[in-house]
Protein backbone atom coordinates (compact mmCIF):
# COMPACT_ATOMS: atom_id res chain seq x y z
CA UNK A 1 0.00 0.00 0.00
CA UNK A 2 2.73 2.24 1.11
CA UNK A 3 4.75 1.55 -2.35
CA UNK A 4 1.79 2.25 -4.00
CA UNK A 5 1.18 5.47 -2.43
CA UNK A 6 4.53 7.11 -2.83
CA UNK A 7 4.44 6.07 -6.77
CA UNK A 8 1.35 7.79 -7.24
CA UNK A 9 2.53 10.74 -5.85
CA UNK A 10 5.39 10.78 -7.63
CA UNK A 11 3.79 10.14 -10.80
CA UNK A 12 1.54 13.60 -10.01
CA UNK A 13 4.91 15.50 -9.10
CA UNK A 14 6.44 14.41 -12.33
CA UNK A 15 3.73 15.13 -14.67
CA UNK A 16 2.39 18.55 -12.91
CA UNK A 17 3.80 21.98 -13.78
CA UNK A 18 4.16 25.14 -11.50
CA UNK A 19 1.65 26.40 -13.71
CA UNK A 20 -1.10 23.26 -12.39
CA UNK A 21 -0.22 23.92 -9.32
CA UNK A 22 -1.78 26.23 -6.49
CA UNK A 23 -0.11 29.11 -6.05
CA UNK A 24 1.59 27.86 -2.85
CA UNK A 25 3.89 30.43 -2.54
CA UNK A 26 0.75 33.12 -1.35
CA UNK A 27 -1.47 31.12 0.43
CA UNK A 28 -1.43 29.58 3.39
CA UNK A 29 -4.43 27.38 4.92
CA UNK A 30 -5.60 25.89 7.76
CA UNK A 31 -5.68 22.05 6.81
CA UNK A 32 -5.01 18.53 8.67
CA UNK A 33 -2.97 15.98 6.84
CA UNK A 34 -2.86 12.45 7.64
CA UNK A 35 0.73 11.08 7.11
CA UNK A 36 2.86 7.85 6.60
CA UNK A 37 6.23 8.48 7.68
CA UNK A 38 9.18 6.15 7.19
CA UNK A 39 12.25 6.92 8.84
CA UNK A 40 15.59 5.17 7.32
CA UNK A 41 18.90 3.98 9.41
CA UNK A 42 22.96 4.16 8.31
CA UNK A 43 22.18 0.35 7.54
CA UNK A 44 19.22 0.94 5.29
CA UNK A 45 16.81 -0.61 7.64
CA UNK A 46 13.37 1.50 7.92
CA UNK A 47 10.77 1.77 9.94
CA UNK A 48 6.79 3.45 9.40
CA UNK A 49 4.47 5.21 11.25
CA UNK A 50 1.45 7.31 11.00
CA UNK A 51 1.61 10.53 12.06
CA UNK A 52 -1.21 13.55 11.75
CA UNK A 53 -0.32 17.19 11.02
CA UNK A 54 -2.69 20.10 11.87
CA UNK A 55 -1.65 23.95 10.46
CA UNK A 56 -2.65 27.02 11.23
CA UNK A 57 -2.21 30.37 9.57
CA UNK A 58 -1.37 34.05 11.19
CA UNK A 59 -0.94 37.27 9.80
CA UNK A 60 -1.96 36.89 6.26
CA UNK A 61 -0.13 34.01 5.88
CA UNK A 62 3.35 35.35 7.05
CA UNK A 63 3.60 33.02 10.06
CA UNK A 64 2.02 29.40 10.26
CA UNK A 65 2.25 26.58 13.18
CA UNK A 66 2.06 23.00 11.66
CA UNK A 67 1.34 20.85 14.87
CA UNK A 68 2.85 17.16 14.17
CA UNK A 69 1.84 14.31 15.89
CA UNK A 70 3.38 10.41 15.86
CA UNK A 71 -0.04 8.11 16.76
CA UNK A 72 0.56 5.00 18.57
CA UNK A 73 -1.96 2.08 17.81
CA UNK A 74 -4.55 3.38 19.43
CA UNK A 75 -4.61 6.78 17.83
CA UNK A 76 -2.99 8.45 20.59
CA UNK A 77 0.03 10.94 20.41
CA UNK A 78 3.41 9.36 21.40
CA UNK A 79 5.41 12.61 19.48
CA UNK A 80 5.03 15.94 19.74
CA UNK A 81 6.92 18.56 17.33
CA UNK A 82 5.52 21.50 15.64
CA UNK A 83 7.41 23.26 12.81
CA UNK A 84 7.05 27.18 13.06
CA UNK A 85 7.31 28.74 9.49
CA UNK A 86 8.17 32.85 8.93
CA UNK A 87 7.45 34.12 5.17
CA UNK A 88 9.04 37.41 3.94
CA UNK A 89 6.58 39.82 2.33
CA UNK A 90 6.09 37.57 -1.31
CA UNK A 91 6.66 34.15 0.34
CA UNK A 92 9.28 33.61 -1.39
CA UNK A 93 12.15 33.14 1.12
CA UNK A 94 10.83 31.39 4.51
CA UNK A 95 12.88 29.98 7.45
CA UNK A 96 11.36 27.25 10.15
CA UNK A 97 12.20 26.56 13.52
CA UNK A 98 11.49 22.75 14.23
CA UNK A 99 10.77 21.74 18.01
CA UNK A 100 9.90 19.05 20.25
CA UNK A 101 8.29 18.14 23.61
CA UNK A 102 10.18 16.10 26.14
CA UNK A 103 13.28 15.80 23.49
CA UNK A 104 16.57 17.63 23.01
CA UNK A 105 17.17 19.15 19.73
CA UNK A 106 15.65 21.70 17.40
CA UNK A 107 16.58 22.35 13.43
CA UNK A 108 16.55 25.91 11.66
CA UNK A 109 15.73 25.68 8.92
CA UNK A 110 16.13 27.98 5.82
CA UNK A 111 13.61 27.87 3.19
CA UNK A 112 13.29 28.51 -0.66
CA UNK A 113 11.10 27.90 -3.98
CA UNK A 114 12.77 25.91 -6.96
CA UNK A 115 9.44 26.36 -9.32
CA UNK A 116 6.41 24.78 -7.49
CA UNK A 117 9.18 22.86 -5.47
CA UNK A 118 9.72 23.87 -1.53
CA UNK A 119 13.62 23.54 -1.43
CA UNK A 120 15.30 23.37 2.50
CA UNK A 121 18.53 23.33 4.18
CA UNK A 122 18.78 23.19 7.79
CA UNK A 123 21.35 22.69 10.77
CA UNK A 124 20.71 21.14 14.36
CA UNK A 125 20.96 18.90 16.87
CA UNK A 126 18.96 15.46 18.68
CA UNK A 127 19.86 12.57 21.35
CA UNK A 128 22.16 11.58 18.05
CA UNK A 129 24.42 14.68 17.79
CA UNK A 130 24.74 17.71 16.20
CA UNK A 131 23.47 17.51 11.87
CA UNK A 132 23.11 19.30 8.66
CA UNK A 133 20.14 18.30 6.61
CA UNK A 134 18.32 18.85 3.14
CA UNK A 135 14.75 18.40 1.87
CA UNK A 136 12.10 18.89 -0.27
CA UNK A 137 8.70 18.98 -0.59
CA UNK A 138 6.32 18.81 -3.48
CA UNK A 139 2.56 19.27 -4.21
CA UNK A 140 -0.18 18.15 -5.83
CA UNK A 141 -3.37 19.16 -7.17
CA UNK A 142 -5.11 18.52 -4.13
CA UNK A 143 -3.18 19.68 -1.94
CA UNK A 144 -1.22 16.57 -0.78
CA UNK A 145 2.22 17.05 -0.22
CA UNK A 146 5.61 14.34 -1.09
CA UNK A 147 8.36 15.40 1.80
CA UNK A 148 11.39 13.92 1.54
CA UNK A 149 14.61 13.99 3.66
CA UNK A 150 18.38 13.62 3.64
CA UNK A 151 20.51 13.92 6.77
CA UNK A 152 24.17 14.19 7.99
CA UNK A 153 25.68 13.79 11.45
CA UNK A 154 29.45 14.28 10.42
CA UNK A 155 29.37 17.95 8.68
CA UNK A 156 28.15 16.81 5.19
CA UNK A 157 30.90 13.81 4.71
CA UNK A 158 28.28 10.95 4.90
CA UNK A 159 24.49 11.45 4.12
CA UNK A 160 21.73 9.24 5.28
CA UNK A 161 20.11 9.96 1.77
CA UNK A 162 16.90 9.18 2.44
CA UNK A 163 16.69 9.89 6.34
CA UNK A 164 12.89 10.56 6.09
CA UNK A 165 10.28 10.33 3.68
CA UNK A 166 6.32 11.63 4.38
CA UNK A 167 3.67 11.23 2.46
CA UNK A 168 1.11 13.98 3.57
CA UNK A 169 -2.47 13.27 2.58
CA UNK A 170 -4.90 16.49 3.04
CA UNK A 171 -8.23 15.39 4.63
CA UNK A 172 -11.66 17.65 4.65
CA UNK A 173 -11.35 18.47 8.42
CA UNK A 174 -10.52 21.68 9.80
CA UNK A 175 -7.85 21.46 12.79
CA UNK A 176 -9.31 21.73 16.54
CA UNK A 177 -8.94 25.05 17.74
CA UNK A 178 -5.84 25.29 20.06
CA UNK A 179 -5.99 24.62 23.90
CA UNK A 180 -6.98 27.27 26.16
CA UNK A 181 -5.70 25.42 28.74
CA UNK A 182 -2.74 23.30 29.79
CA UNK A 183 -3.13 19.47 29.55
CA UNK A 184 -2.91 17.49 33.36
CA UNK A 185 0.20 16.53 33.05
CA UNK A 186 1.56 20.20 32.66
CA UNK A 187 -0.77 22.58 34.74
CA UNK A 188 0.71 21.72 38.32
CA UNK A 189 3.97 23.97 36.74
CA UNK A 190 3.72 25.57 33.25
CA UNK A 191 1.38 28.31 34.16
CA UNK A 192 4.03 29.58 36.77
CA UNK A 193 6.98 29.50 34.20
CA UNK A 194 5.21 30.58 30.71
CA UNK A 195 6.10 33.88 29.84
CA UNK A 196 2.84 36.16 29.65
CA UNK A 197 0.32 36.03 26.60
CA UNK A 198 0.89 33.70 23.59
CA UNK A 199 -0.88 30.73 22.87
CA UNK A 200 -0.81 27.27 24.12
CA UNK A 201 -0.81 24.44 21.55
CA UNK A 202 0.41 20.98 21.12
CA UNK A 203 -2.56 19.40 23.01
CA UNK A 204 -1.26 21.52 25.98
CA UNK A 205 2.10 20.76 26.52
CA UNK A 206 3.58 23.69 24.89
CA UNK A 207 3.59 27.69 24.52
CA UNK A 208 4.57 29.80 21.52
CA UNK A 209 4.58 33.66 21.01
CA UNK A 210 5.00 35.71 17.71
CA UNK A 211 7.09 38.48 17.77
CA UNK A 212 6.41 41.79 15.45
CA UNK A 213 8.00 44.40 13.98
CA UNK A 214 6.37 47.91 13.80
CA UNK A 215 4.27 47.09 10.94
CA UNK A 216 2.71 44.19 12.85
CA UNK A 217 4.50 41.26 10.85
CA UNK A 218 6.06 38.49 12.39
CA UNK A 219 10.02 38.86 12.85
CA UNK A 220 10.20 35.73 15.25
CA UNK A 221 9.32 33.72 18.25
CA UNK A 222 9.55 31.91 20.91
CA UNK A 223 8.46 28.50 22.00
CA UNK A 224 8.83 26.45 25.52
CA UNK A 225 8.30 22.94 26.78
CA UNK A 226 9.90 20.38 28.60
CA UNK A 227 13.23 18.82 27.66
CA UNK A 228 15.33 16.27 29.20
CA UNK A 229 19.22 17.71 30.45
CA UNK A 230 21.69 16.08 32.47
CA UNK A 231 18.99 13.16 33.67
CA UNK A 232 16.62 15.68 34.66
CA UNK A 233 13.66 17.35 33.18
CA UNK A 234 13.84 21.19 32.25
CA UNK A 235 11.37 24.38 31.44
CA UNK A 236 13.22 25.05 28.15
CA UNK A 237 12.74 28.98 26.68
CA UNK A 238 14.06 29.19 23.69
CA UNK A 239 13.83 32.55 21.46
CA UNK A 240 14.31 32.69 17.89
CA UNK A 241 14.08 35.10 14.94
CA UNK A 242 13.75 34.56 10.74
CA UNK A 243 17.04 37.31 10.48
CA UNK A 244 19.67 35.04 12.94
CA UNK A 245 17.74 31.95 13.81
CA UNK A 246 17.98 30.57 17.03
CA UNK A 247 18.70 33.80 19.51
CA UNK A 248 18.75 32.27 23.58
CA UNK A 249 18.07 28.93 24.76
CA UNK A 250 16.86 29.23 28.77
CA UNK A 251 16.04 26.30 30.86
CA UNK A 252 14.69 25.88 34.23
CA UNK A 253 14.68 22.87 36.39
CA UNK A 254 11.59 21.39 37.40
CA UNK A 255 12.68 20.37 40.64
Amino acid sequence: MHSILTALMLLLAADTSATDLPNYRHACENATFEAWSTSFNEDSSSSSNHDRTAQYCFYEGRGEISEYRSLGQSGEPVFQGASITLWDNDRSVGRTLWVMVGVDGHTDIQLRWEGARLMADGKGHDPKGEFIERWSTDFSRGGDQHFEMSRSYDGGETWIEPFNIIEYLKTPTAPPPLPSEWSQQFEAFAPNLAPEGGMIFLDGTAWGKFSLDDNGSPVGFQFASVAPKNGDWVWRLMSWTFENGIISVDDTSLN
